[in-house]
């Protein structure tokens, strides 16, 4: 029984260091130790998407090796400022980041750490570029967006294959405003929940807009850097 309950640690401890690698380790942890199942439950929380600029043109004059280790290094560094700050990564879209703050676990003052968080992204990625240019590489530029609210957190797909995610109109306004950075030429836009709950930052107003798939206007920050 001793052995078979050894084993059975070990086991466990495989895969939830399997699992930790695939997958941010605190959500590792939230499907091992709980019933998975799907669906979720509300919370109010940050999500922040950021994205690099111009990323297709350059891969395509780079061979596939290069642009991995580019990829690689960035991703690496950027993830470890989201770790920083409390935050998780929900997932890789390509070059693109999804993290989350305040889930699975709770995180006080979420909206402060994201907009932190960001603000560190976009100083880390002028050291990265240094190096990229050292080497040859070509400097890399990113876009992020930052919306504070109520989403549904939980594990979505089908009974056979889950992801354990966000969804919700605060979860698609936070990549809309992502998205629309290379309007206003800035690197950082967060809305005006996430300037509410993040008052210790300082703001310049950029805009009341209408982005798309949304039918009221909202109102768009940029932290002071």
């Amino acid at each position: 029984a001793f052995n078979d309950m050894s084993k059975g640690l070990r086991e466990r401890d495989k895969v939830r260091n399997l699992l930790g690698k695939v997958i941010s380790p605190e959500i590792a942890e939230e499907l091992i130790n709980k019933d998975v199942q799907l669906g979720g439950e509300e919370r109010e929380m940050t999500i922040l998407f950021t994205d690099l600029r111009n990323f297709t043109g350059m891969s395509e004059s780079r061979s596939p090796v290069e642009v991995l280790s580019l990829l690689n290094q960035y991703l690496t560094r950027m993830t470890g400022i989201i770790d920083k700050h409390g935050g998780v990564v929900d997932k890789y879209i390509g070059d693109a980041i999804m993290a989350l703050f305040g889930a699975p676990l709770e995180l006080p003052n979420h909206a402060d750490k994201a907009v932190r968080c960001a603000i560190e992204m976009t100083q880390a990625l002028e050291q990265l570029n240094q190096d990229f240019r050292t080497k040859g590489w070509p400097e890399l530029g990113m876009g992020i967006g930052i919306n504070s609210g109520n989403v549904v957190v939980g594990n979505m797909g089908s009974k056979d294959r889950l992801n354990y995610t966000v969804i919700g109109d605060n979860v698609n306004l936070a990549s809309r405003l992502e998205s629309v950075t290379k309007e206003y030429g800035v690197p950082i836009i967060v809305s005006e929940a996430t300037r509410a709950q993040a008052p210790s930052v300082q703001y310049k107003r950029l805009d009341h807009i209408t982005v798309k798939g949304k039918q009221a206007p909202v109102t768009i920050y940029t932290p002071v850097i």
